[in-house]
């Protein structure tokens, strides 16, 4: 199944991490996004959330810095349970504006 977080992109930078295995320090990039809309009651329904994308992609999401982006997830059920994950196979879409708010 594929759904798709849409938030306004906050910050983008450069993480790294050790693995404790092998030494090895592997690169990628965080985007923050928060997730902004009212509910049914005209309520602010608010989160923020930190995505991993592979560090090639580091500028082509600074360039997104303030605008909005929709990140399709892929979720998967095994017997260990369930795993939500940027699906790698497909892009991301940005947009200026908010496009759930979007009355059209």
């Amino acid at each position: 199944m594929t759904s798709f977080f849409v938030g306004q992109v906050d910050e983008v930078r450069p993480v790294s991490r050790k693995d404790k295995t092998t030494g090895q320090v592997n690169m990628s990039a965080q985007l923050t996004a928060t997730f902004e809309v009212t509910d049914s009651e005209n309520y602010l329904v608010k989160s923020t959330e930190d995505i991993s994308f592979p560090i090639d992609l580091l500028a082509s999401l600074q360039a997104v810095k303030g605008k909005y982006i929709a990140i399709p997830y892929k979720t998967i059920n095994t017997k260990n349970g369930t795993y939500t994950f940027p699906d790698e196979a497909l892009n991301f879409a940005t947009f200026d504006k908010n496009p759930l708010m979007d009355k059209k």
